[in-house]
């Protein structure tokens, strides 16, 4: 048995961490989003259909903009849960679930950290939508045949937009 002096997972910001495991992959031929804000025990990754990732990002961006309110919990699509479950505990530690029910996890990110890490997620959403229409070969919003025909090869290629083989898509990190 051993015990590492130097790997602590909660010194990872949330923005590195969702850099590091961001992916779009199909399940049961539905287009998923898949990405963690924290690593650990109690934490877990964000999963959810990429027609429900828009309305999560922008929910998730009303909250860093203008604040987090008590709202009680009830099962719904992942924004709502988000908007039923997002709290902060007095360390500034921002928590919510994408889905409630036995194993849901929560997300947790600090305060000083949530308004970057929502501008990250608002800069991921048309590469997770494309990614997910290129793995289904359906068009999963009216807006994405323009911004796949505005790339560039070279835009395409960049580590900034989701890139992968045919069944699975990963985010490029830094």
């Amino acid at each position: 048995m051993s015990i590492s002096l130097f790997n602590d997972d909660k010194n990872t910001s949330a923005v590195q961490t969702i850099r590091e495991t961001m992916s779009v992959s199909l399940e049961d031929g539905t287009p998923m989003v898949s990405f963690a804000m924290n690593r650990g025990k109690g934490s877990g990754a964000q999963v959810m259909p990429v027609a429900d990732f828009r309305e999560y990002v922008g929910t998730l961006s009303d909250y860093a903009d203008n604040g987090i309110d008590e709202i009680p919990t009830a099962d719904l699509s992942p924004a709502e849960t988000v908007r039923s479950t997002i709290g902060m505990d007095d360390e500034g530690v921002i928590s919510f679930r994408v889905r409630s029910g036995k194993g849901a996890k929560p997300a947790k990110v600090s305060s000083d950290e949530f308004g970057e890490v929502a501008e990250l997620l608002r800069g991921t959403l048309d590469a997770v939508e494309s990614a997910a229409s290129r793995l289904s070969g359906a068009e999963v919003t009216p807006a994405l045949e323009e911004s796949d025909e505005d790339l560039s090869d070279d835009e395409a290629e960049s580590d900034d937009y989701l890139s992968g083989d045919d069944e699975y898509e990963t985010l490029g990190g830094e």
